[in-house]
């Protein structure tokens, strides 16, 4: 019995440890999403003139440590709400499998956070009704929950969290869609560049990533619901 206290002691520990860990990787990848920019920012509007210009040697022949530094800079806001996620979660008394599966899904879905997704206009319309449809039901639930003490549960709590982390990319992302990266506030340097394609793909991870956010905020609070009915 005593080993096996011992055990589960050493193991709070070492879950500590990685919290902390884990918490103190996503404040640095924080840090530098924001103080970053104004190291890669300029160097990514030279390429943009370069590319527009028709420079094409310039354009490949960008040293190989500038695009490392770029990308670690596009995937620091992602990685910085992943790990400060993780690390606390870590401190909970989540169960091993939850927060593998946590891991694994937002590890996955940051590597894909750029891929290109091509969409017709109507895909937003689409969109646009789900979020709608999830955002009057979620008030008539909480109008339900207004008149009786509803109570937060471990299930509620983990899709809150799913929905706010894709609340977050969301967030960034728009970021990246009406400023530098794609310019969508100042259309004439987006035709400049041609980052046309990029808009769209970027409007499409962002309405993606709303839906998502909104569903998982709904089921969380149907959880709930749920929960107090019974």
């Amino acid at each position: 019995m005593k080993k096996v206290l011992l055990g589960r002691e050493k193991g709070r520990k070492m879950k500590g440890k990685l919290s902390n860990i884990a918490i103190i990787f996503g404040a640095l990848f924080i840090v530098n999403a924001i103080l970053g920019r104004y190291i890669v920012v300029p160097g990514y509007l030279e390429s943009l003139e370069m590319k527009s210009s028709s420079d094409i040697t310039s354009t490949t022949n960008i040293e190989g440590w500038k695009i490392a530094r770029y990308l670690l800079w596009a995937y620091s806001f992602k990685f910085g709400i992943y790990f400060i996620t993780i690390g606390v979660l870590l401190k909970t008394k989540m169960k091993n499998g939850t927060l593998s599966i946590y891991s694994a899904v937002g590890f996955i879905y940051i590597c894909i956070a750029y891929l290109p997704i091509p969409g017709p206009s109507w895909v937003f319309g689409v969109g646009g009704v789900i979020m709608t449809v999830l955002i009057i039901l979620l008030i008539w639930l909480l109008s339900k929950g207004r008149e009786s003490r509803w109570k937060s549960t471990e299930i509620s709590v983990d899709y809150k969290i799913a929905g706010y982390f894709f609340f977050a990319m969301a967030t960034y992302n728009l970021c990246a869609l009406l400023g530098t990266r794609c310019f969508a506030l100042e259309p004439e340097k987006m035709i400049q560049y041609g980052l046309q394609e990029d808009a769209a793909s970027f409007a499409m991870h962002i309405l993606i990533e709303l839906v998502l956010g909104w569903l998982f905020i709904f089921l969380s609070y149907l959880s709930i619901s749920k929960q107090g009915t019974k």
